[in-house]
């Protein structure tokens, strides 16, 4: 490896721990920073500005993101540095002697087209931020003096897709490893038709069960923080999986359903906890656009993995509507998959029966009757019809009955915590089934007010104590 820099230049590459300034005689310090950030698995963005001031003060906004951070003091030095180095995301400032912002920019869409390009400007550049816009492709324009938590919203917002695909190559190598390790099995058996029999059938049996694994791990992931979404995940699998079969679809799409029902949640790992809580029907503005986004996470996040690939498809199109006028790609009838029109239909009941789109907790029948009044227009006639005939096999009673969200007035002594109660900055103060007397109650009561902060107070409900 050459280094990022030629001989002469100036720039440094920072990450949450240490800074690295980069000349003629720092060449091997920055190779081997290189060495380690190409093992590393978190993003790489460049600073590029002439002023050192600025970039520090943007790699102080950044510290707290999972960011690796590399900086340049030149629109040069930085196409330099690109070589070198694969960049996700770039924020430039425009004004800079030798080559503006704006022309970097352009340069770096040419060359380096993956790359994210962000542009921090000033009021007064207005023109030349429109010729940025146009020559250099850039996703957004910051404007001077920035806001911290815009920048680390902006860097974090543009980033969550790459994330999602570290750890979806993570595992797309896993299944690789597999794959070539049964090559190497039949290879080494290809004289004994009987241990070769054995060991295909073996090494199949642990890749499916490790597939499976896989699955499962993924959606216990997503469900970490909401410990009724594991149970709603399994019932929704099980009802999408039923629902297939009757629909006569083929075995490998039947597999599909389940999984993407199952997998169906996880774009949602970058909801705040907040927004989790919250009715569908209280979102503001932000939110529900953050809401339309999570189908395509949620497929962005299975595309290295080829088995979850129609899984993925499913989940994608989840939110069309028969009628035409749902979301991402405004498809209908026939032309949605049938897996998402499945999904879309068991999704929708179980978020009912959650309370999660009004804050009310529907009855299976109430549920059922929502399902049928959009038969037509969001829904499939056909499937609401079969669904109709079997949502009755799946016990849907237990999802949320066993406990219930209070604030700390509505609480009294005899009460049992259903969760681990947490301060505001995470730190456990009562365990689960910790049994509530008045003394702790006006301590909880006293530290809300103290902090300014509502503290989650999962109870269990009375018919279970």
């Amino acid at each position: 490896m050459s280094g990022f820099l030629r001989f002469g230049a100036s720039c440094s590459v920072v990450n949450l721990f240490y800074t690295v300034s980069i000349d003629a005689k720092g060449m091997r310090a920055v190779d081997q920073v290189a060495e380690s950030n190409n093992e590393a698995s978190k993003p790489i963005v460049l600073l590029v500005d002439d002023e050192e001031n600025i970039l520090k003060s943007l790699r102080r906004t950044l510290r707290r993101s999972e960011v690796e951070i590399v900086t340049a003091t030149s629109g040069r030095d930085a196409l330099y540095i690109m070589e070198n180095t694969d960049v996700d995301l770039i924020i430039s400032d425009m004004r800079m002697p030798e080559m503006s912002g704006a022309e970097f920019l352009a340069e770096a869409a040419k060359t380096y087209p993956n790359a994210i390009r962000i542009l921090l400007t000033g009021y007064a550049d207005l023109e030349s931020t429109i010729a940025a816009v146009n020559e250099g492709k850039i996703s957004r324009y910051l404007t001077k003096p920035w806001n911290d938590d815009e920048i680390r919203q902006v860097v974090e917002e543009n980033l969550r897709s790459k994330l999602l695909e570290v750890r979806n190559q993570q595992l797309s190598r896993e299944l690789l490893e597999k794959n070539s390790e049964l090559e190497r099995l039949n290879a080494s058996l290809e004289d004994k038709v009987a241990q070769r029999t054995a060991g295909l059938n073996q090494a199949n049996q642990e890749l499916n069960q490790s597939y499976e694994h896989m699955v499962t791990l993924a959606s216990s992931i997503a469900a970490l923080r909401d410990e009724t979404a594991a149970r709603a995940a399994a019932i929704k699998s099980a009802m999408a999986q039923e629902l297939a079969l009757r629909l006569g679809m083929p075995d490998d799409e039947v597999e599909a359903v389940r999984d993407a029902a199952l997998l169906s949640d996880l774009g949602k790992m970058g909801f705040t906890d907040q927004m989790l809580r919250t009715p569908y029907s209280e979102y503001d503005g932000d939110q529900l656009q953050l809401f339309r986004q999570y189908p395509l996470l949620g497929e962005a996040a299975l595309l290295g993995v080829p088995q979850l690939f129609m899984a993925g498809v499913y989940i994608r199109n989840q939110f069309e509507r028969f009628d035409g006028s749902g979301f991402p790609d405004k498809l209908d009838g026939e032309r949605i998959p049938n897996g998402s029109r499945i999904l879309a239909v068991v999704r929708d009941f179980i978020d009912l029966r959650m309370g999660k789109y009004t804050g009310t907790e529907y009855q299976a029948k109430q549920a059922e009757k929502e399902i049928i009044r959009f038969s037509g227009t969001r829904y499939d006639p056909r499937i609401v019809e079969l669904f109709s005939d079997v949502y009755q096999q799946f016990a849907t009673d237990s999802l949320k009955d066993h406990e219930q969200l209070l604030k700390s007035a509505d609480l009294s002594a005899g009460m049992t915590l259903s969760r681990n109660l947490l301060s505001a900055n995470g730190m456990m103060l009562l365990k689960r089934g910790f049994v509530l007397n008045q003394a702790v109650i006006e301590k909880i009561v006293h530290l809300e007010k103290s902090s300014s902060e509502r503290l989650d107070i999962y109870i269990e409900r009375q018919s279970e104590r």
